[in-house]
Parts: C-alpha cells; structure tokens; sequence
C-alpha cells in the first residue's frame, strides 16, 4: 500500500489538552502543523472523558504566593518556583483565552464571577478541536505514532505511523517534534486513561533523552478495584534519599512511601 508522506514543519504527537494547545499556538505562529492522535482528537483521553482542574489564580501577589505554597508542601518542598510562575502565567492567559475566544461557557458564583478553575472535559475539547481545525492545522485521527525519525545528526526529525480506517502507513517529515502523548495509566481504569501507554515516554527513551520526575507518574493510578474515575494522589509513592542512602527529611510525601 501507498504510504502517506508528508512534510511538515512541526509534528504534535497526541490529542488532548497539551497537544492541542501546541498546535494550536505553532500555527498561530505562521508554522505549518500536523497533529497525529492515536483516537479521535477532541474525544480520547482522561480530560476528554471526563474533566480536568485548572490552576487558575488571579495574578496578585499575595493570592499567587499562597498557591505555591500549598503546591510546596505537597512536593516535599522540592518545587521551582520559576516554573511554578509560568504555570500559573501561562494558565491564567489560555484559560482566559478559552473564555473569550472559545466562549467556553464557565459557570458563575453566587458574587457574579466566572468559576474558572476547572473544565468540563466533553466540552472544552470538543472546543479545542475546532480551534485546531480553524488554525490550519493537518489533524489526522486514530493515526497512532510507531516510531520517531531521526537525521544523520541523530536529532528526531519526525514520525512514521499508521492511520487505522485508512489502513495506510504514513511517514511524516518535521523540523519540530511535540510529544504530548499523556501518561501511563492505562492499567489504572479511570475514565478515559485506556489511551493513557506510555509512548511518548518510549518514544523520548528510545530517541536517548534523560527522563526525570517518574516516580511522579502515577497520579492516575490510586482507586478502588473496577472503578470507573480515580483521585490524583499528588506523590504518593515518592521518598526522597540523600546520596548516602539516607530519607531527605521533610521530603517523604504523605500517606507512604
């Protein structure tokens, strides 16, 4: 069979919530863009299924140094607090951005203000879809990522894959590669996580990059046997050593180890 073969300038791996934004904001910046989900974009995945929280604080001072600080005491103090800030920047501009642009229809409190700190999974992607779409960015459905290319330098320089309905391969040629695959929680059953296998962590080790953070990979993975939408429990299996062997003091996350 034919394979698809396309050239592109950035190549987004993925389908939710990272890997739309990504799209999203490339092409705005005059890139051409090719997205490639291994479901349906704008429905596969833990938020499309279900819904997602939002760090969303005002940028005032006092309101932004209490928020870092309760995320602090729930990393062991081992934050930085330069990402925290973009976060929280980079947050309350999109958020805001989805109200006004995307009319995403956040509730309101009993003070008259717009709740935006969280998201209606259905409907936010369902959004995020269409704005992709209307970027110009080359979408292409249940087309799940087999491996990454590489150039004679050893840099990645796109993907090969297959698209499932078409029953066609495809190789797509990029000067970027975005991998926003999600975690590895597929074994965990929460809504929407079946997706959740870990490729993007694969595909990244595979093309030689360090990793770090895993031990906090498993904020999907605490719930009760058969059922359907787990709590995030923030490091409950992480503890933190000194390079003697020794527990960093204040660093163990509670609840376990």
């Amino acid at each position: 069979m034919t394979t698809l073969d396309l050239t592109t300038d950035v190549l987004v791996v993925g389908g939710g919530p990272a890997a739309t934004w990504a799209a999203l904001k490339a092409a705005r910046a005059g890139a051409d863009v090719v997205l490639a989900d291994k479901g349906y974009c704008g429905t596969s995945g833990a938020t499309a299924s279900a819904g997602t929280g939002v760090w969303y604080v005002p940028p005032e001072p006092a309101a932004r140094e209490a928020a870092m600080a309760s995320r602090e005491a729930l990393g062991g103090h081992l934050a930085d607090r330069r990402w925290m800030a973009r976060v929280l920047d980079q947050t309350y501009e999109s958020v805001n951005e989805l109200a006004d642009e995307a009319r995403y229809p956040f509730p309101t409190g009993p003070d008259g203000r717009p709740l935006r700190n969280g998201l209606q999974g259905p409907e936010y992607m369902r959004r995020m879809r269409v704005r992709v779409r209307r970027a110009g960015v080359h979408v292409l459905d249940h087309s799940p990522v087999r491996e990454l290319l590489a150039d004679t330098s050893g840099a990645v320089a796109g993907a090969t894959g297959y698209r499932r309905q078409a029953q066609q391969p495809y190789r797509v040629r990029a000067g970027a590669v975005v991998l926003a695959t999600g975690g590895c929680a597929f074994l965990s059953g929460a809504l929407g996580c079946n997706v959740n296998t870990g490729d993007g962590a694969l595909f990244a080790a595979e093309a030689g990059a360090e990793l770090s953070g895993m031990e906090f990979s498993n904020a999907y993975a605490i719930a009760p046997e058969h059922t359907s939408v787990t709590k995030t429990a923030f490091y409950t299996f992480a503890t933190f050593f000194h390079e003697d062997g020794t527990v960093l003091e204040g660093a163990a996350s509670q609840g376990g180890r």
